[in-house]
């Protein structure tokens, strides 16, 4: 029977587009940005590198000093945050301007991140509360099918600053939903007593500490060949160019549908589907090394990446949230540090990879990544 879920955590869905859409669009614009302001693509990524900065740095501290702040005061704030950055953005053509833009954005990224999935299970039935979770997460699916694309056409039609106002607009849009729809019950007091040395001493404890260990390794992995897909498509496998975008695209697709088949089949507890996940997701991306030159197993090998990383990815919401209890909301920043410290990771050990070993490895690199994910959660107990 489908469990009762409270329609208001979509508005959390929209957001959880609009965030992640502004926070990869910049990378489709690169080009564009660098010869507007005449400086090379090499610089003009630093405005992704600003971006994940600010998630990374921003999430622990806020976290660690906002604890008795409502979630839905922080929601709003997190939507102000990527409001302003994305206008900043939109209006100027200076690229410390842009940097201070990208970085604001991603504090706002950062805040809504560490509160988004406890405020979709707080506004939700005990039963629903994973299924809310995996709601908000298929946003981000969303978005790297329709936001990404969408921004890199708004460019091509018109100029890149458009497609950073129309982010600016969609934030906009969010910022009003949340303030009209949002309104989440407050945490019990009794939960918010503790001193921040003994929230971080919680935060400090072996499981908690290895389970993030675990999701740093897990989205490295995928980042290590998600980052060079495109390139790997190109170059190893030989796909016509115009194929890439629309395989791409597929993997956007099966993410999609990987997070709304497991958001219904979600166990208690959670640890030996999360192994066998790991298990499947190694192999699945161990295979485009090994059947990197077949053409027609590319796409299948490619789905099935994509619906392990929705399932990995609502896998860790859950996970943090059962394992850190009153706690959720500082181990959930320390979460997005660490998927993101893992992002950057991964990112940096594919490109020398590729540099000095071989594009044909890639896929290799990240299964590599996800079985020592795997080893660390053989250490885990069961939330």
């Amino acid at each position: 029977m489908a469990h009762p879920l409270n329609s208001k955590v979509y508005v959390l869905t929209f957001t959880a587009f609009v965030m992640l859409s502004s926070e990869f669009i910049v990378a489709g614009l690169l080009p564009e940005i660098a010869s507007a302001l005449r400086i090379t693509v090499g610089n003009a990524g630093w405005l992704v590198t600003a971006f994940a900065l600010g998630m990374g740095v921003g999430a622990p501290l806020i976290a660690a000093f906002t604890h008795k702040v409502s979630l839905r005061l922080l929601l709003i704030t997190a939507c102000v945050a990527l409001f302003l950055g994305n206008t900043i953005c939109a209006l100027t053509d200076n690229f410390a301007l842009l940097m201070i833009g990208r970085a604001l954005g991603g504090v706002g990224v950062a805040m809504f991140w560490t509160n988004a999935a406890l405020a979709a299970a707080a506004m939700s039935k005990p039963e629903a509360k994973s299924l809310a979770v995996s709601r908000v997460l298929i946003g981000v699916s969303i978005a790297s099918v329709v936001g990404v694309p969408l921004g890199k056409a708004v460019s091509d039609a018109w100029r890149w600053e458009d497609a950073l106002l129309l982010m600016a607009v969609l934030s906009a849009l969010a910022l009003a939903m949340v303030i009209r729809w949002v309104h989440v019950p407050r945490i019990e007091e009794s939960h918010l007593q503790s001193t921040l040395a003994e929230r971080l001493q919680a935060v400090c404890r072996p499981d908690i500490l290895r389970a993030l260990l675990s999701y740093l390794l897990i989205f490295g992995g995928i980042m290590a060949v998600f980052s060079y897909l495109a390139t790997f498509l190109v170059r190893y496998t030989h796909f016509p160019f115009a194929y890439v975008t629309p395989v791409l695209a597929l993997y956007g697709v099966a993410d999609i549908v990987g997070n709304l088949v497991v958001s219904r089949h979600v166990p208690d507890p959670l640890e030996g589907m999360f192994k066998r996940l790991l298990i499947v997701l190694a192999i699945s991306l161990t295979a485009l090394s090994l059947f990197g030159t077949t053409v027609w197993m590319i796409p299948f090998v490619i789905a099935a990446v994509g619906c392990c990383h929705a399932a990995a990815g609502l896998m860790t919401g859950i996970d943090v949230l059962r394992r850190a209890g009153a706690n959720a909301q500082l181990v959930g920043a320390f979460n997005v540090s660490a998927i993101n410290v893992g992002i950057m990771l991964g990112a940096v050990a594919g490109g020398l990879l590729i540099d000095h070993v071989g594009l044909a490895f890639i896929g290799c690199l990240g299964g590599s990544f996800v079985m020592l994910a795997l080893l660390v959660r053989t250490r885990l107990k069961p939330a």
